[in-house]
């Protein structure tokens, strides 16, 4: 998270996809100054929506509580009309062969729609999720321009992932996460 949090800049407008994650990045953001963040999710809304400076804006959409988001049409709707400059992409898996995967349909709508909102877009998530694949596939891994992940990426994992054009950032324990 705070790996993430540092390609952040002041009174930038940002995209925060709900995660465990994204979650993280919120702590790591409080310093910056009259930054607008769109999201999802209601935990980084009700944590940064108390930041003085800090415009918050939510999407609507079916309350989905294991990540305390809103996705559905309703919520991809939302981000139909806007421009941020950066998108921190949670995932449920990254396969090779399948892309990035989610537990639902219902995330797809949202997430492809953040893309389409986002001029840059930053894949955030643990090792641990590569070679998992969910249910529903938003695409290949060429949706994103960089994947900030942990040191225990395996060397042909990150190179693989390279290979595909895509910048990866490696957050070192105890320092970055």
């Amino acid at each position: 998270g705070r790996k993430a949090a540092e390609f952040v800049e002041h009174g930038e407008t940002i995209i925060l996809d709900a995660g465990s994650t994204t979650t993280e990045m919120v702590d790591s953001l409080l310093d910056r100054q009259n930054l607008k963040v769109m999201t999802n999710a209601l935990n980084i809304v009700l944590r940064l929506g108390a930041v003085p400076g800090f415009t918050v804006f939510s999407a609507g959409g079916q309350f989905k509580p294991p990540t305390l988001s809103l996705t559905g049409e309703k919520a991809a709707e939302f981000f139909s009309d806007v421009y941020a400059s950066k998108l921190f992409l949670a995932t449920a898996g990254i396969s090779f062969e399948a892309g990035l995967t989610y537990p639902g349909f219902n995330d797809l709508y949202v997430k492809k729609a953040m893309i389409k909102a986002a001029k840059e877009v930053f894949l955030v998530a643990d090792s641990t999720k590569i070679g998992k694949v969910s249910l529903a596939s938003l695409g290949g891994l060429d949706l994103i321009q960089t994947f900030i992940t942990d040191e225990a990426v395996s060397d042909e994992d990150r190179r693989r992932v390279e290979d595909l054009g895509v910048k990866v950032i490696i957050a070192e324990y105890g320092k970055d996460v």
